[in-house]
């Protein structure tokens, strides 16, 4: 019997090691440290490529090692990245033109790992001649004959239908990590016992309410959101607080913070309502234009981001953000899948109360 358990467990260990030998993880420009820091928890070093532009910004992509029979995977966020001069549009080339480098290459698999996606917003026909953006996205990335693509925090669940079954997606969340946050650096530094009666969960828009409702119920708190609509992209008309907040320490939480401006009056409803403070908890942190101007005056007590996209000086140190790394989230999700193993089980909760996760802030 111990024969037989050894034997199985060491051939499993040898066929783990087998798949490792036969991945390799690749990164584009726009957010290196967090393909980095995937490899780390791999214990994988990180596939060598260069990425360089021609004098007339043309892309320029040169493959240094053999991905010949090789499971590639490729990371990179579709935004902009400050600092390296990247827009949305060259983080996305960038992505193509490596993915055709390593399917002309030979490589067994290419999988994308896209931990932001750009475009998701304009995921739906909603004026007369609007572009479906993110299907386009979709059909650009499918058309390269890529085998997966790996996502965090779609903006909208119904993206992942933009992919046919050639091409499956995985929708990755920070939940659990937001959940942790909230646990632990929240509710936990209450004075009270339990904190929980204190605290409140906001769903800044509709779009937010199933989340924010999950994560209440999981931490046993109250739920409340806010209703608003808008004239344009990034402008408010009106904003309605539906829920009571009054005397409570209320937490909003939604997908991304783009330039901040929902934000922003969302948490002055808030304190206007009776909010004792307000905190802000999202999976993608933009902070385009004058974002960080405005975060600066609000009275938001503590925004809340992960390392999903790249965050330029300004925001790293700013004492109102915290940003939190979710590479192991995906480092996992990586090796589940080179494994040929569920992804279910990194959502699984254990029956009873929330068990919070290791939170580690950059």
């Amino acid at each position: 019997m111990n024969f037989n358990f050894n034997f199985n467990f060491n051939l499993r260990m040898l066929y783990t090691y087998v798949l490792y030998c036969y991945m390799k993880i690749f990164s584009g420009n726009t957010n290196k440290e967090f393909a980095i820091r995937i490899c780390r928890h791999l214990n994988l070093p990180l596939g060598n490529a260069d990425i360089t532009k021609f004098a007339d910004g043309e892309i320029h992509i040169n493959i240094h090692e053999n991905v010949r029979q090789e499971n590639c995977f490729i990371i990179q966020s579709t935004c902009r990245n400050v600092d390296e001069n990247i827009s949305v549009n060259d983080s996305i080339m960038e992505l193509l033109i490596m993915i055709d480098a390593l399917k002309r290459g030979s490589a067994a698999n290419v999988n994308v790992v896209i931990p932001y996606y750009g475009y998701s917003r304009q995921d739906r026909k909603d004026y007369s001649r609007a572009p479906i953006s993110a299907a386009v996205i979709a059909k650009c990335l499918e058309s390269q004959n890529i085998d997966r693509v790996i996502v965090f925090d779609l903006h909208a669940g119904q993206i992942a239908g933009f992919f046919s079954n050639r091409c499956p997606l995985d929708n990755l969340y920070c939940e659990k990590y937001i959940m942790s946050y909230i646990k632990t650096n929240i509710i936990a530094d209450l004075n009270r016992n339990d904190g929980r009666d204190e605290v409140i969960i906001i769903a800044p828009d509709e779009g937010a309410v199933k989340s924010a409702i999950r994560i209440s119920t999981r931490l046993k708190c109250a739920a409340a959101t806010i209703f608003k609509s808008r004239i344009k992209p990034n402008e408010i008309h009106m904003m309605k607080l539906m829920g009571d907040v009054k005397g409570k320490i209320a937490v909003m939480v939604d997908d991304m913070i783009d330039t901040g401006g929902t934000m922003c009056k969302a948490a002055d409803l808030l304190i206007e309502n009776g909010a004792k403070d307000v905190y802000m908890l999202a999976c993608h942190g933009l902070f385009s234009g004058n974002a960080m101007e405005k975060i600066n005056n609000s009275c938001i007590k503590k925004i809340v981001v992960s390392n999903t996209v790249s965050h330029r000086e300004e925001v790293r140190k700013s004492e109102k953000i915290d940003i939190i790394d979710v590479s192991y989230l995906c480092s996992q999700a990586i090796q589940r899948h080179n494994n040929g193993e569920s992804l279910s089980h990194l959502y699984k909760f254990a029956e009873g109360d929330f068990e919070p996760l290791t939170v580690d802030i950059i």
